[in-house]
């Protein structure tokens, strides 16, 4: 059920880019955890999308997708949000579009990865604990710890996600999960 509506959107978001609707698009959360080593269950698929020029009602309209503006106290520009059927179930599928300093940060080193049989671009294992620490959620701060624990980062890989977490204003959050994965 997942992987055909995996297929589904990564194709149509593809067609999208090509159609210049999006510059660049990547998958985030559960499956994003996952396709890092972590196991996660989730129950939709997320992906980042940076737009770009194009509207947004652009991209809503070729989609079939409701898109939700981020107001004034909102840590995300917006969502747009659809679900697909799949093998008759409805799979929800969300695009987030991320503040400028958190999409340059997610779209920097953007890997080609296997997830469920497609061959999907995934943000970066370093780019996704900055995002899961931007989220904040219980459950985004243990993803976090989860994928810090599997990749088991060097000295060097920890400085860096220092530097990239003190651009974004994650700091505190970074160095709390430094300590407690010591």
């Amino acid at each position: 059920m997942f992987s055909k509506a995996l297929n589904h959107i990564v194709d149509r978001l593809a067609q999208a880019q090509k159609a210049r609707l999006i510059h660049s698009y990547a998958l985030i959360g559960g499956f994003a955890v996952s396709a890092w080593g972590v196991a996660r269950a989730t129950q939709d698929i997320d992906l980042a999308v940076a737009l770009g020029t194009s509207a947004p009602q652009a991209l809503a309209a070729y989609l079939g997708a409701e898109y939700e503006s981020g107001g004034i106290d909102d840590p995300l520009q917006g969502v747009f949000r659809l679900s697909l059927n799949s093998e008759g179930q409805d799979v929800p599928v969300q695009l987030i579009v991320l503040p400028s300093k958190l999409a340059a940060v997610a779209f920097k080193q953007i890997e080609t990865l296997t997830v469920l049989g497609c061959s999907v671009p995934v943000v970066n294992w370093q780019a996704l604990v900055l995002l899961k620490l931007y989220a904040g959620g219980p459950v985004d701060l243990q993803d976090a710890r989860n994928i810090v624990a599997v990749r088991k980062p060097d000295a060097t890989a920890w400085d860096d996600l220092l530097a990239q977490a003190d651009t974004l204003g994650l700091a505190q959050e970074i160095r709390s999960l430094l300590d407690s994965s010591i």
